[in-house]
């Protein structure tokens, strides 16, 4: 018996070690008396290296671990102590540091043998069966989670396995469907379709692609793409057939919408003359929609490709769409481009393309797409547009941009330039006199004259308004001035508008460039010599010089400092008295306004009013004088005995009188003084009424009605029809110095002054003469029967301080009562 157990341990370790199992052979306290060569293979060590270790100081077992949850290795040697078997999963670990798992049977020894074996542990290596496990388990999880159908079914069309896709796609669970067969789902299709599958599946090839509608457990019925492949058994014959179907019903929906779009969008495009084409690089394939085919001027039939785009393109713009087409193939990805289309009866269209390249796996463009605009109405619109932008609507001729790009061309090309401005002498008094109709005719007719006198190659345009602009390449101050001379000549001659003559005269300023001049430096040189030559009558030309800037520099900051005069307390008014000729007393003072700068001292009205006057600064100017004088004379009133009586002469400018608040004005200061309104008498001068001929009556009535008295001041210098002073209401006429000085020099001189008292006296008005200065000037007035006068005879203009001294002595007395 003994040696029949010893044959057989020995036979079944010789039979494991073909298989390649390991089998060792332990003592009681676990040391190796036996080491096949399949553990030898298995493990990395020799026999003579084992024999008498344990696997643990072998390092084959560490901490003993199970794959599974299971007994420990204390457990497991109770279990072998008292006579019993284990097997199972568990860890190892190779000579080199492998871990690796292993299936094994560890058993006590209950018999004897050739070799002292107490415990027998017999192991495999499962690393690959672990491995085909978890793959298994992989493609199992794969299946299940899968979002698609994954069903199979065997020869006998019953199904055999259903999916958790399966499940949620078509709503039965697999109890329901298994065994169950595909008509449970499945909706009639083309008896040829299921033949040629079957045929197909019959053959061993797959199918992908197919498209079926199936019905789901709630009744509702869904598009499907199905791939169909053979199923075959452990014996290699087919077995039946295994499907994975997606739900495609939202992509055929989808798919739908994007067919109508489509068909909608090209409906769309042929309105909005919008035309589509598609052009695959790698096979040449195009296709054109048919509006693109008009756009382009295809025929029937045809099919164009790049190059025979290309060829039709404008030779000028072949460049720019080879290099939009470059830019594509490099991977841009998006490009536009304007370009123009030569079409074959000779004509051109603008078109406007977008092409959007698709790029296939690859990265490189798979095919493109270009939505091609048809623009040319867009383009004769811009150039149009661009042409009104730089040119004058009413002449044609270049505005103030063209002008000024040209005259910076000239001077960034080195040459010297020289600018003319040119404006038209009170042209708004032509404007009134013949309409705005007329006064573009005599534009036009001014332009044409201006284009006739310039030299070939002189750029000629208007700047606006009445003013003109000639910019002449390389030109010298002497050939500048006979230019201006033949224009201002050319002009004189008159003009035949609505069957009359029309007589002008212009002022011409010149600039020439300097070394550091720009175009808007040379323009505005041009434009404050015109203005030199307008001031000094017009009818001139003048030459820019530095000079004109610093005199412009030094108004400017004059202008800047009247705006902060009034809150300053810069302003003050000196009285002039208007005193009567008979008995020598004052009649009244007129109130003449005097500007005290903290810098410049004095400064006098005739340098200050007419900043007043064009900024508007004279409104606020003026109602401060009339409140201040109105409130000065009433203290006379008041406080000088014998002044009850005295008047308060105010000049008043156009801009206040037609100002809408203006008799508002005139009436609050009259209450806030409160003066007698007979006391006050506004001055307005002849050459405002004739500036002004359009002043409000209502106005005019208003003041008449609150008592205030008007008077013309300047009279006889208007030069103009006296109509307006049979509605004025004007109740003084005041004869200007002029006319006075000649007096007692000239034996005519006194002519004009009895043509005004005749009037004067025709009209009952009251006259006054100003700027009396000598005994002789002063006789003649009294041989003419002027009966009252101002002037330095009597007094220069007085501080208000110094007026209640001047009248001491000078007043009328009240006549004695009888006793």
């Amino acid at each position: 018996m003994e040696g029949q157990g010893r044959d057989d341990l020995l036979t079944q370790s010789l039979l494991l070690d073909e298989i390649g199992q390991s089998v060792i052979g332990m003592d009681s306290r676990w040391r190796v008396t036996y080491w096949n060569r399949a553990s030898e293979r298995l493990y990395g060590f020799a026999v003579s290296e084992v024999l008498g270790k344990t696997p643990i100081d072998l390092g084959i077992i560490g901490h003993f671990q199970t794959l599974e949850p299971g007994p420990t290795g204390e457990e497991i040697a109770g279990q072998i102590a008292s006579g019993k078997d284990w097997s199972g999963e568990f860890w190892v670990r190779d000579r080199a540091g492998r871990e690796f798992p292993v299936h094994g049977t560890i058993s006590p020894i209950r018999a004897r043998h050739t070799v002292p074996v107490d415990i027998v542990a017999i192991s495999k290596d499962i690393t690959d069966r672990k491995h085909t496990e978890a793959v298994l388990r992989r493609l199992s999880a794969m299946v299940e989670s899968s979002g698609d159908a994954i069903i199979s079914a065997d020869m006998d069309g019953k199904i055999t396995s259903w999916n958790a896709g399966a499940v949620r796609m078509l709503g039965w669970s697999a109890a329901e469907a298994i065994g169950r067969a595909p008509d449970l789902f499945t909706t009639r299709a083309p008896e040829d379709t299921n033949e040629r599958v079957a045929e197909r599946i019959r053959s061993g090839a797959f199918v992908p692609g197919l498209e079926a509608r199936w019905r789901r457990k709630d009744g509702s019925v869904i598009d499907v793409e199905l791939t169909v492949s053979p199923v075959y058994g452990q014996d290699g014959q087919l077995a039946g057939a295994s499907g994975i179907a997606r739900d495609v019903t939202e992509i055929k929906r989808l798919q739908s919408e994007a067919a109508a779009e489509r068909r909608r969008l090209l409906a769309a495009q042929e309105m909005a003359h919008v035309g589509s084409f598609e052009y695959s690089p790698s096979t040449g394939a195009t296709w054109h929609s048919e509006e693109f085919a008009r756009i382009v001027g295809l025929g029937p039939g045809g099919s164009p490709s790049w190059e025979w785009m290309l060829e039709r393109t404008h030779p000028e713009d072949r460049d720019g769409v080879r290099q939009v087409w470059r830019s594509l193939y490099a991977g841009s990805g998006f490009e536009e481009i304007e370009y123009r289309l030569l079409l074959p009866d000779g004509g051109q269209r603008w078109l406007h393309s977008r092409i959007r390249s698709v790029d296939g796996p690859d990265g490189k463009p798979l095919h493109f797409l270009d939505t091609v605009l048809d623009v040319t109405e867009r383009k004769n619109a811009e150039q149009v547009l661009e042409w009104q932008a730089r040119h004058d609507a009413l002449t044609g001729l270049p505005n103030r941009y063209l002008i000024t790009e040209v005259l910076q061309g000239f001077l960034d090309r080195g040459s010297r330039p020289v600018v003319m401005f040119v404006d038209i002498d009170r042209f708004k008094l032509v404007n009134d006199g013949i309409g705005h109709g007329g006064g573009d005719r005599i534009l036009m007719l001014l332009s044409e004259r201006l284009l006739g006198a310039v030299r070939a190659g002189d750029t000629v345009g208007r700047f606006g308004g009445d003013e003109f602009i000639i910019v002449c390449e390389n030109m010298g101050i002497r050939a500048a001035k006979v230019l201006a001379g033949r224009i201002r000549e050319c002009i004189r001659a008159p003009f035949e508008v609505e069957e009359r003559q029309i007589f002008l005269n212009v002022s011409v300023g010149i600039a020439l460039a300097g070394p550091e001049d720009t175009a808007q430096s040379m323009l505005g040189g041009a434009d404050t010599a015109m203005y030199r030559a307008k001031s000094a009558g017009g009818d001139a030309s003048v030459v820019y010089h530095e000079r004109m800037t610093r005199r412009a520099s030094g108004r400017l900051d004059l202008e800047s400092d009247l705006r902060l005069a009034l809150d300053r307390g810069e302003m003050c008014l000196h009285y002039q008295p208007i005193v009567d000729l008979d008995v020598g007393a004052p009649l009244g003072f007129e109130a003449l306004l005097r500007w005290k700068h903290p810098d410049h001292g004095v400064i006098p009205p005739e340098t200050f009013i007419p900043i007043a006057e064009e900024t508007g600064l004279i409104i606020p100017i003026g109602a401060w004088v009339l409140q201040e004088s109105l409130r000065q004379v009433q203290q006379w009133h008041q406080q000088v005995e014998g002044a009850e009586d005295l008047t308060a002469a105010v000049n008043i400018s156009g801009r206040q009188l037609v100002a809408k608040d203006f008799p508002d004005v005139v009436e609050a200061a009259i209450q806030a003084s409160g003066i007698d309104p007979e006391a006050v008498h506004l001055e307005i001068t002849e050459t405002v009424l004739m500036d002004e001929p359009d002043l409000p009556r209502e106005t005019l009535q208003r003041l008449s009605r609150l008592g205030v008295g008007l008077s013309i001041d300047d009279f006889g210098t208007g030069y103009s029809s006296l109509s307006y002073l049979k509605w004025l209401t004007a109740k003084t006429l005041k004869i200007d110095r002029i006319f006075i000085r000649e007096l007692g020099v000239d034996p005519h001189g006194g002519t004009v002054i009895e043509l005004v008292l005749g009037m004067a006296k025709s009209l009952k008005l009251d006259v006054i003469a100003e700027g009396v200065e000598t005994p002789d000037q002063l006789n003649e007035l009294r041989r003419l029967g002027v009966t009252r006068a101002q002037g330095y005879l009597w007094s220069k203009p007085i501080p208000s301080e110094r007026v209640p001294a001047w009248l001491h002595g000078r007043l009328r007395k009240p006549a004695q009562q009888p006793g």
